[in-house]
């Protein structure tokens, strides 16, 4: 990488929080549409920022909803590559009841996680009033620097989320950069994923994997989710997620988790 290459590496990561694929698709758009994705992160490395910038602690802040049901906090997790292919766990929780829906899919284009929300929407059979989402790519366009006449650091409302929402009369709020605890409910599920996943055995060729394939995985996953929708928590009065959802007027929504090959 160049030294311009560089700085521009150094600024995205420490000024706007980016995530490491968010980085790479900004400066492949609009630097050098050759860098590699591990040139980016040996950048970051090499400055000190490979991890993303701490935050200072500070009370999220409370939603004001009339509504028992229908606030979705949004995220993608990066799901380490497995036989040379990428996976990203869509994740969507509800906040009230803390109902997970779960889809494994290949890639983080807009289009893709537009799809999810509204395939998300058909098992959730709740009116969804709003979803809450960081600034990553796949979620909005706040920061993208390749479209004209967008307002700065405001989405131009094209973004393919953006246009489902205002289908389905769905406020889209983004979290404030560098407050990710905004957004914490569904943080801190998917690092409960990452935090199971690294606790099992490598048993793959040569224990270097944890699962053989992608299927094995992602049936794993599955289990995982369908077995914390069933697990009574203490926040919902001892109330299993799937519970406090069908506890809800006219309600029968059944926890999932699917594989989608796009």
């Amino acid at each position: 990488m160049t030294p311009i290459e560089e700085r521009l590496a150094v600024e995205l990561r420490t000024s706007l929080a980016l995530p490491l694929d968010d980085i790479v698709e900004v400066l492949r758009r609009c630097v050098n549409a050759t860098l590699s994705r591990s040139q980016v992160h040996r950048c970051l490395q090499r400055h000190g920022v490979s991890a993303k910038p701490k935050q200072e602690r500070e009370k999220a802040a409370a939603f004001e909803v009339d509504r028992p049901a229908g606030l979705i906090h949004l995220d993608v997790k990066y799901l380490p590559p497995l036989h040379r292919k990428r996976a990203y766990a869509y994740v969507a929780i509800d906040r009230a009841t803390c109902f997970v829906y779960v889809e494994i899919l290949y890639d983080r284009r807009g289009e893709t996680a537009a799809a999810f929300l509204r395939r998300f929407l058909s098992v959730f059979k709740i009116d969804v009033h709003t979803v809450l989402t960081d600034n990553g790519s796949e979620w909005t366009d706040r920061y993208a620097v390749d479209k004209e006449n967008k307002p700065k650091d405001r989405p131009s409302g094209q973004h393919p989320v953006d246009r489902f929402c205002a289908e389905r009369a769905i406020k889209h709020k983004l979290t404030r950069p560098f407050r990710p605890q905004t957004n914490g409910m569904v943080e801190r599920f998917n690092r409960r994923i990452g935090e199971h996943l690294e606790k099992l055995p490598r048993n793959g060729a040569g224990h270097h994997r944890r699962f053989e394939t992608h299927e094995e995985r992602n049936a794993y996953l599955m289990t995982f989710v369908e077995n914390y929708n069933r697990t009574r928590l203490k926040c919902l009065d001892y109330l299993a997620p799937i519970e406090a959802v069908a506890n809800l007027p006219g309600q029968n929504t059944k926890a999932g988790i699917h594989d989608k090959h796009q």
